[in-house]
């Protein structure tokens, strides 16, 4: 597997969340923790967003990010799927099966070649990375606080009890071509701010931070429609400073 082919997998898998050099962990011993969602504010709904890179004083938009969620069935049971579709100069796709309680059933993702499989059977992981240089397998201890993409997180923020001095944690699917580990994360309101959404409207927005390691990315949620405005993660130096997710003016509107 080339360098490049590694790198454009992590991106894909872990969402900047991921920490490049972790060792596997086969075992993880955590107490119990559930996030206190409101699984009844659950609705489908489409997004567009812009990807916008931005490198000193200068921003390109550089593709466009569509997440769409639907209710569905999973292995003859009632589920949600949220599908996420990448187009631009980094192309990939991913699908993601939840339960009713919105707990992971299966997370399948794609880019170039490279794809990463996972299913979640109770608190254990299942998986498997493909890339042209080969395949291997995993098997992790799960959590019931498990958060598998960035897809997940947006539609799990909204539902949760935000306010000023909200925080919580979580854990982290962490998995490249060389080891697979769960991580713990820390979830918190760091802020509230009027958001210009355009040129006439401003939406008072919860800004949430969700860290994990050295890594974190934040998100802006409108405190009205639980819709995800924007989100930012810092970008490695060689690439750019941050990487923005901006929900588009125009695009479909939310469903919550």
């Amino acid at each position: 597997m080339t360098r490049a082919a590694g790198r454009a997998l992590t991106a894909l898998a872990l969402l900047a969340l991921v920490v490049q050099g972790i060792a596997a962990q086969d075992t993880v011993v955590a107490a119990r923790h559930v996030l206190p969602l409101d699984t009844s504010r659950m609705q489908p709904y489409r997004r567009v967003y812009d990807m916008i890179v931005y490198v000193r004083d200068s921003a390109t938009v550089v593709g466009e990010r569509e997440v769409t969620l639907i209710p569905t069935t999973y292995a003859g049971s009632p589920a949600w799927m949220l599908i996420e579709v990448r187009t631009g100069m980094v192309p990939a796709a991913e699908t993601l099966y939840v339960a009713p309680d919105l707990r992971p059933l299966h997370w399948y993702a794609a880019q170039g070649s490279a794809t990463l499989g996972a299913t979640f059977v109770g608190d254990t992981v299942f998986g498997a990375v493909r890339a042209p240089a080969g395949k291997r397998s995993l098997i992790l201890a799960g959590r019931p606080d498990l958060l598998v993409s960035q897809g997940m997180i947006e539609m799990l923020l909204p539902l949760l009890p935000l306010t000023s001095a909200w925080t919580d944690s979580a854990s982290v699917l962490s998995v490249d071509m060389a080891s697979g580990s769960v991580i713990p994360a820390e979830l918190s309101v760091i802020s509230e701010e009027n958001l210009l959404v355009n040129s006439t409207v401003t939406r008072a927005a919860w800004v949430v931070a969700v860290r994990a390691e050295a890594r974190a990315i934040l998100f802006w949620i409108d405190k009205e429609s639980g819709e995800v405005l924007r989100a930012q993660q810092p970008l490695p130096t060689h690439v750019g400073t941050l990487l923005e997710y901006r929900r588009r003016a125009d695009g479909a509107p939310s469903g919550r």
